[in-house]
């Protein structure tokens, strides 16, 4: 069983990548410095060789030169300034002195030099700045300094411009090995930095790399069960139809998981579910993917397209989950539904796919339980939505109801108790019973709110009935999901005190397979005896409640199925089955009502055999309070002539 994900790619090597883009900025960085550096270091040389020139002019050339140097000197005055420049000013740094008048020509020079100054030199230090450029000669790259010079004389000052002219190539040479050891520093530091950083970020890389496989992991599953999730699905079955693989998705519902919820709480349906889904896996290893896509559906992608093997595999996925799954110390028998739809035929989208699954496990828990997809089921799933979502609407709206079936006492031949029975008074489809739609109302979570309904209106209406003097025995149904409810004895005793109404008034019936699951159904019924309500035994004999299970339990009314007496009188086996159980009820201190009595023959059969009680069509059909009233009325005592009539 893969693990279904959006690429089987590894994410991004994100050291790699941190390499190379450090890489790349490193050599980036390192230009920018290369290039800051030596911008700063030729600055300050420029900087230095002003300043040089500057005090040179002022200290040596003011106190030294004539006015007429700055016009044209004579041989014998080029002579003297050449021995003082020499002396004075020219060295190992200052290779050559020019001097130059206010309009910028050359009046003396120590070497070779250009007859007229650049103009913009010019009038910068004629305004009294001194300003330096690097320009080309003939034995390479000089750098020259203008500075400006005022000589005072008799007839005033005189102004020019002296260039003081030196070898660039020193300069350059310092300003290349300042930049490479400024560089070679910070790259080292730069270096040493991405060593240290590159261990953690390759742990970093790691988290990363496992956080977006936990990610990938959370979007694609379940976080209860651990079973891939509806994404997970969808991506497994998108990808079978895109390459044409071909296969079935089987979809497995927890057939009563609502009641269990409601029963136990959700931990308790939460562990049943991380049970359902351990077991499935482990029975289904051998299937794509194993999905939760509902509250208590599965899916699993399978291989088989048949309907055989798609059975047989439905078949493993029940078996694994027939021994009783324990919640809250309680065995509960867990059993499944099952639709199925194969892979391509017009499904070409996961949507479709899981909707003719869907259709085909509705219409299967319709019939038996299991069922691969038809278009006719297409009808049949419509039809059952429609119901769940009218019946909310029903509470609502007021279209339910309950019709009442009398209850007679063999001996007194008197009414002495109705049956409340559940209708849905549906606005098309007219007077429903309750077989056909209680099925939509426990999947749907409504069965709590319909048993509210039932003890609610069924207490009212008996107080009703008591306030005109006729006092009746009240039977209501209650379902395993009713007797696993822990409020459930509170909220009849409430009922109970709101209306006046006398405990063994009411009669609670049950069925025998809810016999069988002991736990916390005993501690509601003992909660329920202790408040003084009866507990029936309901449709007795057709189901397997165990001898052991009715000694524990306290049972005071024992109901003969409408279907044991079918039958009799004529049928020796029949008869003596009713008796047996007649004989067994009456042993364990119940009394004993026979459903189904339709005729004069069954009524004085079940009187024979000692049954206390008769229900049915002999006595009168279900009908809405009224009718009772009226029965109440007109027939006091019921005899077989009577109620025949």
């Amino acid at each position: 069983m893969r693990t279904p994900s959006r690429t089987d790619g590894r994410p991004p090597r994100l050291v790699l990548r941190f390499a190379v883009f450090t890489a790349l900025g490193l050599a980036v960085a390192g230009a920018a410095i290369v290039g800051v550096v030596r911008d700063e270091t030729t600055t300050r040389s420029l900087r230095h060789a002003n300043e040089r020139a500057v005090f040179a002019t002022g200290a040596v050339l003011e106190r030294e030169l004539h006015a007429t140097d700055l016009r044209s000197p004579p041989p014998a005055r080029r002579r003297e300034l050449r021995r003082m420049l020499r002396t004075s000013i020219l060295g190992e740094e200052i290779e050559q002195v020019t001097l130059h008048d206010a309009r910028g020509r050359t009046t003396y020079s120590t070497g070779v030099a250009p007859a007229r100054i650049p103009e913009p030199h010019l009038r910068a230090a004629l305004t009294g700045t001194a300003v330096s450029d690097v320009a080309e000669s003939d034995g390479g790259r000089v750098l020259r300094t203008y500075v400006p010079i005022v000589i005072s004389g008799p007839a005033g000052p005189t102004r020019g411009v002296v260039v003081f002219e030196q070898d660039y190539a020193p300069i350059a040479a310092a300003v290349r090995n300042s930049t490479w050891f400024i560089a070679g520093v910070l790259e080292a530091l730069l270096l040493l930095l991405f060593l240290v950083l590159a261990p953690i970020l390759r742990r970093v890389s790691s988290g990363i790399r496992g956080h977006v496989a936990e990610l990938e992991r959370i979007a694609t599953h379940d976080e209860l069960t651990g079973a891939a999730n509806r994404l997970g699905l969808r991506r497994a079955v998108e990808e079978r139809l895109s390459s044409g693989m071909g296969g079935s998705l089987l979809l497995l519902d927890v057939d009563g998981f609502s009641d269990v919820n409601q029963a136990f709480g959700s931990d308790a349906s939460d562990a049943l579910l991380r049970e359902v889904a351990l077991r499935l896996r482990s029975e289904l290893a051998g299937c794509d993917v194993l999905a939760r896509v509902g509250d208590d559906e599965f899916a699993a992608l399978i291989d088989d397209t048949s309907v055989s093997g798609i059975g047989a595999v439905a078949h493993r996925a029940s078996a694994c989950l027939e021994p009783p799954i324990v919640v809250d110390g309680v065995p509960v028998a867990v059993t499944v539904s099952w639709g199925a739809a194969v892979l391509g035929g017009g499904n070409g989208d996961f949507a479709t796919v899981l909707h003719q699954a869907a259709a085909a496990l509705a219409a299967g828990q319709a019939a038996e339980g299991r069922g691969v997809y038809e278009a006719r089921h297409e009808a049949a799933d419509v039809s059952k939505i429609r119901l769940t979502a009218e019946l909310r609407n029903a509470l609502a709206a007021g279209e339910l109801l309950l019709h009442y079936q009398p209850q007679a006492d063999l001996l007194t031949r008197r009414i002495r108790g109705v049956e409340a029975l559940l209708r849905w008074q549906h606005p098309t489809r007219g007077l429903l019973p309750a077989h056909e739609f209680i099925r939509a109302a426990e999947r749907s979570g409504l069965a709590t709110d319909l048993r509210r309904f039932v003890l609610a209106t069924a207490t009212a209406q008996w107080h009703t009935w008591s306030s005109t003097g006729t006092n009746l025995e009240l039977s209501v149904n209650l379902s395993a999901i009713d007797l696993h409810d822990v409020s459930l004895p509170e909220e009849i005793a409430l009922l109970l005190d709101l209306h006046g109404m006398p405990p063994r008034s009411l009669v609670v019936e049950i069925t025998e397979r809810t016999l069988g699951d002991e736990g916390r159904t005993r501690e509601v019924v003992e909660r329920l005896n202790a408040l003084g309500v009866r507990l029936a035994i309901d449709d007795f004999g057709t189901e397997y409640a165990s001898l052991a299970s009715l000694r524990r339990v306290p049972v005071h009314v024992v109901k003969l199925d409408r279907s044991l007496l079918a039958d009799v009188p004529g049928d020796t086996t029949a008869e003596a089955i009713v008796g047996g159980s007649v004989e067994l009820a009456h042993a364990l201190g119940a009394i004993v009502v026979a459903e189904g009595i339709e005729t004069r023959e069954q009524w004085r059969f079940v009187h024979m055999l000692g049954c206390d009680v008769a229900q049915g069509y002999l006595i009168g059909r279900p009908g809405p309070p009224g009718e009772i009233s009226e029965l109440m009325e007109e027939t006091p005592a019921v005899t077989p002539q009577t109620a025949a009539a």
